[in-house]
C-alpha cells in the first residue's frame, strides 16, 4: 500500500503519524455513530433471553453501514464490544459477533444498543483479536476468549481504583474521560489523512486505515482513547521516538504487510477479512469489491 505522511505528533509519551493513502473516498458508506443518530440502524439482542456473544443489527436504510472492531456498544441486557469489523448492506439484519464487557449484569436496560464514545482499550482489542484470529483459523467463527475479556476489564477497574457494580468497562472509562479528553484534545487531526499509527514511547501500539476521510474523523479521538488506557497506566519515563523513528516504522509496517501471508474469511457482514498475523503484529483488513474499508494492525508484546 502506498502512503503519503502527513504530520507527526508527539505529547508527553505518545506520538502519532497521520497519512493518506493513494486511494481514499472510492466507497460511500457511513459509521454506526452516524446510523444510530438517524435512525438508519437498530441493534438489539437476538431475543428476550438473549445470547452473550451475539447481537442482531438491523440496517433500515438505503446506505452501507460501519462498525469497527473495538467499537462498545451499551444498553440492552449487557455491555458489548465488536468482535471485528463489518460493512451492512442496505436493508439487511444481520447477527453480529461480540463479547461482553460488563460481566455482572444480565438485564434489559433499553430494547436498543447505543454506540459508546470511545473504543475497547488497546490491550483488550489486541488480546481479543489474536483469539479471534485463532478461532477463525481453527473452527471458522469469530469468537473470543471471553473470560480473557473479562479478567481485562476486571484489570483496568483494579488498576485505576473503579468499583463498577456490574463490572463494566464504561464505569472505568467514566471515572477517566475528563483525563484522557484534556489529554487528546491536545492533539490535532490532519486534513487529508485516513490512516494513523499511534505510538507508545518507542513502540507502535496500532494502526488503522480507513476508505474514508469523513469516517476517519469520526473514529480519530475514539482511537486515541483506546490507547489512553494505556499510555495512562505508564509509569513515568523519558523515553520517546524521534519523528524520522516514527515514520520510518510506519512505512516499515505497511511494506513488511505487503510480504506477509494473509488469509481470506467471508465477513460477518458484506466483502471479505484479509486476516494476517506476525511475531509482532495481529489483524486484518476489510474489503468489499476491490475497495479497501477498514485496515487495522495491533501488536502484541
Amino acid at each position: 500500500m502506498n502512503i503519503n505522511i502527513l504530520s507527526f505528533q508527539q505529547i508527553k509519551e505518545m506520538s502519532l503519524v497521520q497519512f493518506s493513502t493513494e486511494k481514499q473516498n472510492t466507497f460511500d458508506y457511513i459509521s454506526l455513530t452516524n446510523a444510530i443518530e438517524k435512525n438508519y440502524l437498530e441493534i438489539t439482542e437476538i431475543d428476550e433471553t438473549a445470547d452473550v456473544n451475539n447481537i442482531i443489527a438491523y440496517n433500515k436504510s438505503d446506505k452501507y453501514i460501519f462498525i469497527m472492531d473495538g467499537d462498545i456498544l451499551e444498553g440492552a441486557k449487557q455491555n458489548r464490544v465488536m468482535n471485528t469489523s463489518v460493512l451492512l448492506a442496505p436493508n439487511r439484519k444481520y447477527i453480529i459477533p461480540v463479547s461482553c464487557v460488563e460481566q455482572g449484569r444480565w438485564n434489559f436496560v433499553s430494547k436498543n444498543f447505543k454506540s459508546a464514545d470511545y473504543s475497547a482499550p488497546f490491550k483488550l482489542r489486541s488480546k481479543k483479536m489474536r483469539e479471534v484470529q485463532e478461532n477463525l483459523f481453527t473452527r471458522g467463527e469469530h469468537l473470543s476468549n471471553q473470560g480473557e475479556v473479562w479478567e481485562d476489564v476486571h484489570r483496568y477497574a483494579s488498576h485505576f481504583r473503579v468499583s463498577s457494580a456490574t463490572a463494566n468497562l464504561s464505569d472505568v472509562y467514566k471515572k477517566k474521560e475528563s483525563d484522557f479528553k484534556e489529554f487528546i484534545d491536545s492533539f490535532e487531526i490532519t486534513e487529508g489523512a485516513n490512516g494513523i499509527a499511534v505510538f507508545a514511547r518507542k513502540k507502535m501500539l496500532c494502526i488503522d486505515v480507513f476508505n474514508r476521510t469523513d469516517i476517519y474523523s469520526e473514529y480519530f479521538e475514539k482511537i486515541l482513547k483506546s490507547v489512553a488506557f494505556e499510555i495512562f497506566s505508564l509509569k513515568e519515563k523519558d523515553e520517546k521516538i524521534s519523528e524520522a523513528e516514527a515514520k520510518f516504522k510506519t512505512q516499515d509496517f505497511f511494506d513488511t504487510l505487503e510480504n506477509t501471508d494473509k488469509k481470506e474469511f467471508d465477513s460477518v457482514g458484506v466483502g471479505s477479512e484479509f486476516r494476517y498475523q506476525t511475531d509482532s503484529f495481529t489483524g486484518f483488513y476489510l474489503q468489499y469489491k476491490e475497495h479497501l474499508i477498514h485496515l487495522t494492525g495491533l501488536s502484541l508484546n
